[in-house]
């Protein structure tokens, strides 16, 4: 025999003898415990990997979703999928389980941060999902995610830490003049949601409300002066000039913001009530509710 005729019948005796372990040992337990894999339902995660990389769609998305279900228990193995599985769809299934575990993917937490940093950008994408989920309990994903920026999922995932995403603001402050509208718009919305801690970008944020060229940028930077509440009245003239904005969204944001301030903002209390004759419904309704919280017990 030749030794092309060698290595041919060798390959055959693998290919034989991988379909003999999968037909005697479809769940891969002796492979799993020789690997020292995670199990889930009496199966390793090598099992899994199989079932989640199946063309058959329906077949695959059927293993993700057992997979979700099964919480905390099933975690260990999408977790170990998220590190080793080479192939990227196995990856993407594997987190997108992971996502819809919520709070019970907490002990998976520091695998999803290392997948932040993963060569698939879908894969990426899913844990920046799934970090979003359980952001205070993975606070050392911030620095990861502000690696990602400007990518809009990853500034909105910060947003969820609140107070707690502080070493993100200087990093937002710079992405409010970013050249994508979408961008800046999320940046604003986040620097809202971190609340007083974002306080530095109160000058960046009255520049964007008065004249960013896109009324959404505008809109969301007078909303995060309420969301960062009564520490940002520096901001009420900026707010003031906004209710005269040609943007009704503009001019409804600005003027809840007014109310969120409450009696900081009396001064103001003249030209929120003079919103209750705007000729939109929601701008009208926003100046009796802000007015309300402005001057509470009116004389």
């Amino acid at each position: 025999m030749n030794r092309r005729w060698w290595i041919a019948l060798a390959f055959a005796v693998v290919v034989a003898l991988g379909g003999l372990a999968i037909a005697f040992d479809p769940a891969a337990r002796v492979q799993g415990w020789v690997n020292g894999e995670p199990f889930y339902r009496g199966r390793s995660a090598t099992a899994w990997r199989r079932d989640l990389r199946q063309s058959d769609e329906l077949a695959s998305t059927s293993a993700t979703e057992t997979l979700a279900a099964g919480k905390g228990e099933s975690a260990p193995v999408c977790a170990w999928l998220v590190r080793h599985a080479p192939e990227a769809p196995v990856r993407i299934r594997a987190v997108e389980a992971l996502t819809k575990m919520g709070k019970a993917a907490a002990p998976a937490g520091g695998d999803i941060v290392a997948a932040l940093a993963d060569t698939d950008p879908l894969v990426r994408a899913g844990a920046i999902r799934a970090i979003g989920g359980l952001a205070l309990e993975q606070r050392g994903a911030i620095p990861a995610l502000m690696a990602l920026f400007p990518d809009r999922d990853a500034i909105r995932a910060v947003a969820e830490y609140r107070e707690a995403g502080a070493e993100a603001v200087p990093q937002l402050i710079n992405l409010t003049k970013h050249p994508d509208a979408a961008v800046r718009r999320q940046t604003v919305r986040t620097l809202g949601r971190i609340g007083t801690p974002a306080l530095a970008a109160l000058p960046d944020l009255r520049a964007l409300t008065t004249g960013d060229p896109d009324a959404g940028v505008r809109e969301q930077s007078a909303e995060a002066f309420g969301d960062i509440g009564p520490a940002a009245a520096a901001a009420i003239p900026t707010l003031v000039t906004a209710l005269h904005d040609a943007n009704a969204k503009v001019r409804r944001d600005a003027v809840r913001s007014l109310g969120k301030m409450g009696p900081a903002a009396k001064d103001a209390l003249s030209a929120v009530q003079a919103l209750m004759n705007d000729p939109d419904e929601d701008v009208k309704k926003a100046a009796k509710d802000a007015a309300r919280k402005i001057e509470p017990n009116p004389k």
